[in-house]
C-alpha cells in the first residue's frame, strides 16, 4: 500500500503539481484523506526522503525538496529519483545479483579490493527507453538486500527501510568511452558509440561505504545539471 502512495506522490512532483518548496498533507491527514493507517503515510514519506524527494524539518512538516538534479548535482539521487524529477517513467530491469569479491580495478584504491559483496547489474529506463547500464557493489553486511526484488525496488529506499541508512557523501569521477558489444546490446545502440562513464564511491551519515557503482550513459541521453558556490 505504501508504495501505491510513494509513487502518487512522486507522479505528482514529476508533473510539477507538486512543486519545490510545497508543503506537504501531514501523515494523520494522509491516512484520515486515503482511509490508510497512520505507520503506511510513515513508510511513504521516508522511502520519499530516502528518494531525496521529499524533505522533514523538525517543528514545520514536510516539504517538496528543491530540484537539484542530473549525475553530477550536489545532492545524492538515485535512478528513480532523477527520472521522475525530469518528468518521465524510470523502469528496471535486474540482470543478475549475485555475491562475491570487489574487483581490484573496482576498488581503484578508494577501498580494499576483495572482501564479501553483492553485485548487482541492472539496465534502467526512461518511459521504456534504456537510459543507464549500471554496476553497483554493496557491502554484503547489508544480507537483508539479497531478498529484495531491484526490478520493482529502490537501492536506496531499501537501505532505509532496512537499516536506517541514507546516502550522504560521493566521490565521482566521469569519462568517455566507446560502447563494446554488450554495452550495444544493453543499451540499444550501435557498438562503438560514445558512453559516458560514472563511478562512484557512497558513504552514509556516519561515513560508512555503502555503494560502489560504474554507471554507462549514451552521450546523446546524457544531461549533467549542478551547482557551484563560491
Amino acid at each position: 500500500m505504501y508504495k501505491q502512495l510513494e509513487q502518487c506522490i512522486s507522479s505528482a512532483i514529476g508533473s510539477g503539481a507538486l512543486k519545490p518548496g510545497d508543503k506537504l498533507p501531514t501523515e494523520d491527514e494522509l491516512a484520515d484523506a486515503f482511509g490508510i493507517s497512520r505507520p503506511v503515510t510513515r513508510q511513504a514519506y521516508s522511502s520519499l526522503v530516502a528518494e531525496n524527494l521529499i524533505v522533514r524539518e523538525r517543528g514545520r512538516g514536510s516539504f517538496v525538496k528543491a530540484r537539484n538534479y542530473g549525475s553530477l548535482a550536489s545532492n545524492i539521487l538515485s535512478f528513480s529519483q532523477e527520472t521522475i524529477l525530469q518528468g518521465h517513467v524510470p523502469t528496471t530491469r535486474v540482470l543478475s545479483f549475485e555475491r562475491g569479491p570487489l574487483p581490484e580495478q573496482v576498488a581503484e584504491g578508494r577501498c580494499p579490493a576483495g572482501g564479501d559483496w553483492f553485485y548487482l547489474e541492472r539496465t534502467r529506463y526512461s518511459d521504456g527507453v534504456p537510459a543507464v547500464y549500471l554496476e553497483t557493489w554493496i557491502p554484503a553486511e547489508f544480507d537483508k538486500l539479497a531478498d529484495i526484488d531491484f526490478n520493482e525496488h529502490s537501492l536506496y529506499a531499501s537501505f532505509l527501510e532496512l537499516y536506517g541508512v541514507v546516502p550522504t557523501e560521493a566521490h565521482r569521477s566521469v569519462w568517455a568511452e566507446n560502447a563494446d558489444a554488450r554495452d550495444a546490446e544493453l543499451l540499444a545502440i550501435e557498438e562503438g558509440t560514445a558512453l559516458a562513464i560514472l563511478k562512484s564511491y557512497v558513504r552514509d551519515q556516519n561515513g560508512r561505504l555503502i555503494e560502489v557503482s560504474i554507471e554507462r550513459y549514451p552521450g546523446s541521453n546524457l544531461r549533467f545539471d549542478f551547482e557551484v558556490h563560491v
